[in-house]
């Protein structure tokens, strides 16, 4: 049975396959722009975020 951690997940190659705009941050500088860019945007989108 799958979890989090096995299989490991891409979310952002999963979202982009189900046609949502979706990218990753490591920082949180990076998510404030992703953030930032997404909320100029209409429509869903991923931001995963990694820290």
């Amino acid at each position: 049975m799958p979890d989090l951690h096995n299989p490991v997940f891409d979310w952002v190659k999963l979202a982009s396959g189900m046609g949502v705009e979706a990218s990753h941050a490591t920082s949180i500088d990076e998510f404030a722009a992703q953030f930032d860019s997404a909320m100029k945007q209409r429509g869903p989108r991923l931001i995963e975020v990694a820290l």
